[in-house]
C-alpha cells in the first residue's frame, strides 16, 4: 500500500511540474523579449498534447512580429493535434494570404496544423470552402483532401469548388474529391461529364488518387477520345498516365495526340508513351512505322521515343539500324544516341549488323564499336558470348574491338578473349591482344606476350602490340630494345606505332633520339608529327635533336609546331637554340602556335627581362589562349612580375580574362593600392571581391581606398558587403 502511495505521489508531483511548466512557458510566450517568446513556443511544440492548455495563448503567438515565434506557434498546435480543436476557427482565419514574408511557407504550416487537428474541423472546414477569400477556400480544401474519407461530407462543396475562379483552387478541390475516395465519385463522375471545360480538367485532378479499373478512371477515358479542350485533354490523359491506366486502353488516346500542334498535349502523349502499362511494347510498331515518314521532326519524335523505352523497344532496332543507313549526320548521331540508352537490348542486332562487313572495315571507328562502346560494362555479356557464336566473322571482330574500349577486368572477360590470340586470322589476334590489354588490371604482367606478337609474321599484329606497349607509357621501358628493333619494321604502319610508343617510355638515350631525328628527312606529314611528339616525350634531348625541331619549324602545318613548342617547353633551358625560332613564332597567323611557342618561351628564356617583355606584348593578342598563356605565365614568376601590373589589371576589362588574371595576381602580389582601387567598381562581384581582399591585406596602407570602400557596403552582393567592411577595419 505504501509503494502505491509512494507512486501516487510522484505521478501527482509529474503532473504539477508538467501544468507549473506549461504556465510558466504561456506567461513567457507574452514576454517583451522576442529570444523567451521564441524558446517558449519551441518548448510548447516540443510538449506535444501535454500542452493543451497554451492553445489559447500559441494562437495569438500566430500573429507575432518575430517568424520564428510564428513558426514555432504553429507547430506547437500542430503538435497538440486534436486536443487543439478550439483554435480551429482562428487557424482558417489565418488561412488567408498573409502580409508577412514566407508567405507560402506559412500557409503550407496552417494547413498543417488543421491536418492534424483532424477530422472534428470538417464542418468548420466544409464552411470555409465558401469563404469570400481565395486563400481561405484552397487551404480548406486541402486540408479536406489530407483526411481523406473523413471529408466525405464535404465532396458536395468540394464539387461547387470545380468551377471556381481560381485555378488553383479548382485543382486542390479536384484532388480533394480524389482523396476521399469512394464516397465523392458521384461528383467525380459528374464533374468529368460537365459542360464546362474548367470543371472537367479540375476533376481529372481527382483520378489521380483513385484506382486504375476504377468507374471514375474508365469514364474518363471514354470521354477523352472527344474532348474537344486542349487543357481538359491534357489534364486528363495526365492523371491516367499516372495511375498506370490499361496500355491497350490508352493507346490510341495517345498516338491521336503525337502530331498535335498544342506542345502541352503533344509533350503529354510522349510521357503517355514512356508510361504505358503493363508495358509500352504495343506502341513500338507505330512508332517504327513512324522512321520513314517524310517528316524529319517525326522521325526524330519516334527515335527519341525508342531510345528511351529501354528493353520495350527491342523488336524495333532492326528498324533504327535500315534507318541509320539512309539518315544524314545528325540523324544518325540520334539513332547512335538511342540505341546507346537501349542499352543491351540493342546489341544482338547492332552485331547482327556487323556480320557481313568485311573485316578490314570494322574499326573502333565504326558506328557499331561506338554504340557498343558507350552502353559500356551492361553490353560485356553479350560480347562474351558472341566471341563464341561468331569466332570468324565481323560480330566477333567488333565484340573483340568493343571489348577494349570498355576495358572490363574481369577474369572472365580475360578467358573469353584469349583464345582469340590464337586465331588463324590476323586481324583477329591483333584485336584480341588490345583488348586483353584494356581488359587487364596490370597489364605490365603481359609485356612477354606483347614482346612475342612484335615478332609475328603479320604487321597488323605486330602493330597492335606496338599501340599496346604505348598504352603502358614509361612501364613498357623492358621492351625499349624491341621497340627500337621495330623502327626497322618494313611496314610503316608498324614503324609509325613503334615511333609513338618510344616517346612514352620517358628516356634520356641521347642515340635513340638521334635515331627518331633521321625519320624526319623526307617524312610525309604523319611520320613527321609522329616523331615531333615522341621527341617531346623524352627528358632530355641532344642539341642535333633540338636543332632538329627548330627546323621542322619551316614546315607550315599548326599541328606539327605546336607539337615542337610542346618539346622544346618540355626542355627547358637546354633548348636555348630554338629561342629565335620562338620569337618569331610569337606573331604566327595561328593563334594555337602563338600560345604553345609563348608557353615554350617561358620555359627555356632564362633572361627575365626579355621573358618579361614578351609575356607583357601578347596580354593584348587578340586571341583569348594566347592572352591566357601570358597571363599563367606572368603569374609564375611571382613577384618578378610586378611591372606588369598595369598592364594586367587593364586585362579586368575584359570578361573572358578575370578569373585568370586574379589567379595570375594572386601570385604576384601587386603593391600597387591604386590598381586596386581601379577595380573595385568592376561589374563582375568576384572582381569586387577580390580588390577588396588584397586591400584588406594591405591593412594601413589601403588608406586611399577608403571612400571607395565606404560605398561598397552597399554593393548588392553581400559576400562583397562583408569583405569591405573587412578592408575597412584593416585599414583602422
Amino acid at each position: 500500500m505504501k509503494f502505491f502511495y509512494t507512486v501516487s505521489v510522484l505521478l501527482l508531483g509529474g503532473l504539477l511540474a508538467g501544468a507549473g511548466e506549461v504556465e510558466d512557458l504561456i506567461a513567457e510566450l507574452d514576454s517583451g523579449d522576442k529570444v523567451k517568446r521564441r524558446e517558449a513556443a519551441r518548448s510548447l511544440a516540443l510538449l506535444g498534447p501535454d500542452a493543451k492548455a497554451a492553445v489559447p495563448a500559441l494562437v495569438k503567438g500566430l500573429d507575432d512580429d518575430e517568424e520564428q515565434v510564428f513558426f514555432w506557434s504553429a507547430t506547437a498546435l500542430a503538435k497538440i493535434g486534436p486536443a487543439a480543436y478550439e483554435a480551429t476557427p482562428e487557424l482558417i482565419k489565418r488561412l488567408k494570404r498573409s502580409s508577412r514574408r514566407y508567405k507560402d511557407q506559412i500557409h503550407v504550416r496552417i494547413v498543417h496544423a488543421l491536418t492534424q487537428i483532424g477530422p472534428q474541423a470538417v464542418p468548420q472546414l466544409t464552411g470555409a470552402l465558401g469563404s469570400e477569400d481565395s486563400s481561405v477556400r484552397l487551404g480548406a480544401a486541402r486540408v479536406l483532401g489530407n483526411l481523406g474519407s473523413s471529408s466525405r461530407e464535404a465532396a458536395p462543396r468540394l464539387f461547387g469548388l470545380l468551377a471556381d475562379e481560381s485555378s488553383s483552387v479548382r485543382t486542390a478541390a479536384g484532388s480533394a474529391l480524389g482523396r476521399i475516395g469512394q464516397a465523392a465519385h458521384p461528383q467525380i463522375m459528374q464533374g468529368i461529364s460537365a459542360e464546362s471545360a474548367k470543371v472537367r480538367a479540375a476533376t481529372a485532378g481527382a483520378i489521380i488518387w483513385v484506382q486504375a479499373n476504377s468507374r471514375p478512371a474508365m469514364h474518363l477515358a471514354k470521354r477523352l477520345a472527344n474532348e474537344p479542350d486542349t487543357g481538359a485533354k491534357v489534364a486528363g490523359l495526365n492523371a491516367l498516365n499516372r495511375i498506370g491506366f490499361d496500355g491497350k486502353k490508352m493507346l490510341p488516346l495517345i498516338l491521336a495526340e503525337l502530331d498535335s500542334t498544342e506542345s502541352d498535349l503533344r509533350q503529354e502523349a510522349l510521357s503517355g508513351i514512356l508510361s504505358l502499362h503493363p508495358d509500352g511494347r504495343a506502341a513500338v510498331p507505330h512508332l517504327v512505322e513512324r522512321l520513314s515518314a517524310d517528316d524529319p521532326a517525326k522521325r526524330e519524335q519516334a527515335i527519341d521515343l525508342l531510345g528511351r523505352m529501354g528493353d520495350d523497344s527491342a523488336a524495333a532496332v532492326p528498324g533504327l539500324i535500315a534507318a541509320l543507313a539512309q539518315a544524314e549526320k545528325d540523324e544518325r548521331q540520334l539513332i547512335q544516341n538511342a540505341l546507346v540508352e537501349m542499352g543491351p537490348a540493342s546489341i544482338p542486332a547492332v552485331l547482327e549488323s556487323a556480320k557481313d562487313i568485311p573485316l578490314a572495315k570494322l574499326s573502333g571507328e565504326n558506328w557499331q564499336a561506338e554504340c557498343v562502346g558507350s552502353i559500356g560494362i551492361q553490353a560485356v555479356p553479350s560480347l562474351t558470348r558472341a566471341l563464341k557464336q561468331h569466332p570468324g566473322n565481323g560480330a566477333g571482330l567488333l565484340s573483340l574491338i568493343s571489348l577494349q574500349k570498355i576495358g572490363d577486368k574481369s577474369p572472365t572477360t580475360r578467358q573469353a578473349i584469349l583464345p582469340s590470340l590464337e586465331h588463324d586470322q590476323a586481324i583477329f589476334r591483333g584485336a584480341a591482344l588490345s583488348a586483353l590489354v584494356a581488359s587487364t588490371a596490370k597489364p605490365n604482367s603481359l609485356m612477354p606476350r606483347l614482346q612475342a606478337a612484335m615478332g609475328d609474321s603479320n604487321s597488323l599484329v605486330r602493330q597492335a602490340a606496338m599501340n599496346a606497349l604505348a598504352s603502358l607509357g614509361s612501364s613498357a621501358k623492358g621492351a625499349t630494345t624491341a621497340l627500337v628493333n621495330s623502327l626497322d619494321d618494313k611496314d610503316a604502319a608498324v614503324q609509325l606505332s613503334a615511333i609513338r610508343a618510344i616517346g612514352k617510355l620517358e628516356s634520356d638515350d641521347s642515340a635513340l633520339a638521334e635515331r627518331l631525328v633521321k625519320f624526319l628527312d623526307g617524312a610525309n606529314e604523319e611520320t613527321r608529327l609522329a616523331v615531333v611528339v615522341s621527341l617531346g616525350g623524352f627528358r632530355k634531348l641532344p642539341d642535333s635533336a633540338v636543332n632538329s625541331l627548330v627546323g621542322v619549324l619551316e614546315v607550315e602545318h599548326a599541328e606539327t609546331q605546336s607539337a615542337v613548342f610542346g618539346a622544346l617547353a618540355k626542355l627547358g633551358s637546354s633548348a636555348k637554340p630554338a629561342l629565335p625560332a620562338l620569337n618569331t613564332a610569337l606573331n604566327h597567323d595561328n593563334e594555337s602556335v602563338r600560345a604553345s611557342a609563348l608557353n615554350a618561351l617561358a620555359k627555356v628564356e632564362s633572361n627575365e627581362s626579355k621573358l618579361l617583355n614578351a609575356l607583357q606584348a601578347k596580354l593584348g593578342d587578340k586571341a583569348a589562349a594566347v592572352r591566357h598563356t601570358a597571363i599563367r605565365e606572368l603569374g609564375e614568376l611571382g613577384s618578378d612580375a610586378r611591372p606588369a601590373g598595369p598592364a594586367l589589371f587593364a586585362r579586368f576589362d575584359t570578361s573572358d580574362d578575370r578569373q585568370v588574371t586574379m589567379e595570375a595576381l594572386r601570385k604576384i602580389r601587386v603593391r600597387d593600392v591604386q590598381l586596386y582601387i581601379s577595380i573595385l567598381h568592376n561589374e563582375e562581384p568576384l572582381v569586387r571581391f577580390f580588390a577588396c581582399q588584397a586591400l584588406r591585406r594591405a591593412g594601413k596602407n589601403a588608406k586611399p581606398a577608403e571612400e571607395e570602400l565606404r560605398k561598397l557596403q552597399k554593393d548588392s552582393y553581400d559576400f562583397v558587403r562583408r569583405e569591405a567592411r573587412r578592408a575597412l577595419e584593416a585599414l583602422r
